[in-house]
C-alpha cells in the first residue's frame, strides 16, 4: 500500500457551479462514505525547567459525499505516478528525439515524420501524454447538491505547567472539545470538502481517493483553560489526505481501509507542543 499527504488537490472544481448549470448531466453519480479517525500525544518541556504542556488529541470525520463522474477516462486526477509515467519503449524514445530537437520545428517536424514512416500509428498526443482511454473514472464532489453529510469531531486533553506572572507556577487540564455537523452554510467550507477527488482505475481494480482534512471546527473549553481558541483545523499542517491504488475486495467493490501515519498535526497553546496524528481510514463508495 501507498500512502501520501499532499497539500493540494489536482483537480479542482469551480466554487459558483448551481443546480441550474451542471456541467456533468447525464454523468454517473454515486456515494462515497468515509470514516476517519486520527489520535497523537505529545509532551514538550519548556527551557525554563520548571513549565510543559502536553496534548493528547483525537479527531475523527464521519461524512457522506456525493460523487459526480467528472469524465478524462484516459488519466487518473487522483495518481501516484506522474502523467506519462508508463510511456512505451518507442514513445520513450519519440520523446527524447523531440527533447533534443528544442524549438526548432523543421527538426520535430523532421522527427514526426520519421516516427510516422516507421509504421508507428495511433493517437501520439494520447500516447507521448501517457492516455489510455476507458481505463479510469474519476469522480469529484458533487456541487450542485449536497457534497458534504455528516460531522466532524474533536476531543483533546491539554495538560501541563504554565506560570501566569506575577503568580507561582500552576498545573492545568482541561478539556478542548466539539463537533460540527454537515452540511453548512459556510460557503469556503463547503468549497473545501467539494475538492474531494477520487479514481477507479478499472484495470488494475483499484481507487486511489484525495480526501480534504484541513477543516475548521468549533470548539468549548474546561473551565481551567487559559487560552481561548474558538476552533481548531481538524488536521494542521495538511489540506489533504491521499491514499492511492488501494485494491478492490471484488470487481466493482470500491471499499477498503488504510492505516494512516504522520497525517499533519493537532497543537495546544500557540503550536507549544504538536502531536503528529496517526490512525485509520474506512471507506466505501456506491454508484447510485
Amino acid at each position: 500500500m501507498r500512502f501520501a499527504v499532499v497539500s493540494a488537490g489536482l483537480f479542482l472544481l469551480s466554487a459558483n457551479l448551481a443546480a441550474a448549470n451542471d456541467p456533468f448531466e447525464g454523468n454517473s453519480r454515486g456515494r462515497l462514505t468515509v470514516r476517519l479517525e486520527l489520535a497523537g500525544s505529545q509532551r514538550a518541556d519548556m527551557p525554563n525547567g520548571v513549565e510543559w504542556a502536553a496534548i493528547d488529541a483525537k479527531r475523527e470525520m464521519a461524512v457522506e459525499f456525493g460523487m459526480v463522474d467528472v469524465g478524462n477516462d484516459g488519466l487518473p486526477i487522483v495518481s501516484g505516478k506522474p502523467a506519462g509515467s508508463e510511456l512505451s519503449p518507442e514513445m520513450r524514445g519519440l520523446k527524447g528525439r523531440i527533447d533534443a530537437c528544442g524549438g526548432d520545428q523543421a527538426c520535430l517536424a523532421h522527427v514526426m515524420m520519421e516516427f510516422a514512416a516507421a509504421g508507428n500509428g495511433g493517437n501520439v498526443f494520447q500516447q507521448m501524454t501517457g492516455q489510455q482511454p476507458g481505463r479510469f473514472q474519476n469522480f469529484a464532489g458533487d456541487r450542485t447538491g449536497t457534497c458534504a453529510r455528516g460531522i466532524l469531531t474533536v476531543v483533546d486533553t491539554l495538560s501541563g505547567v504554565y506560570i501566569p506572572p506575577p503568580e507561582a507556577a500552576r498545573p492545568y487540564r482541561f478539556s478542548r472539545n466539539g463537533s460540527r455537523n454537515l452540511p453548512v452554510a459556510d460557503e469556503r467550507l463547503t468549497d473545501t470538502l467539494c475538492r474531494v477527488e477520487m479514481t477507479i482505475d478499472k484495470a488494475a481494480n483499484t481507487m486511489s481517493l484525495r480526501l480534504p482534512v484541513s477543516l475548521p471546527v468549533g470548539v468549548t473549553l474546561g473551565v481551567e483553560a487559559f487560552t481561548d481558541e474558538k476552533a481548531v483545523s481538524l488536521v494542521e499542517g495538511e489540506q489533504f489526505l491521499t491514499v492511492y491504488d488501494q485494491p478492490s475486495g471484488r470487481p466493482g467493490a470500491w471499499s477498503g481501509s488504510a492505516e494512516i501515519k504522520g497525517l499533519g498535526s493537532a497543537s495546544h497553546n500557540s503550536e507549544q507542543v504538536s502531536a503528529p496524528l496517526h490512525g485509520r481510514i474506512v471507506w466505501s463508495f456506491a454508484a447510485d
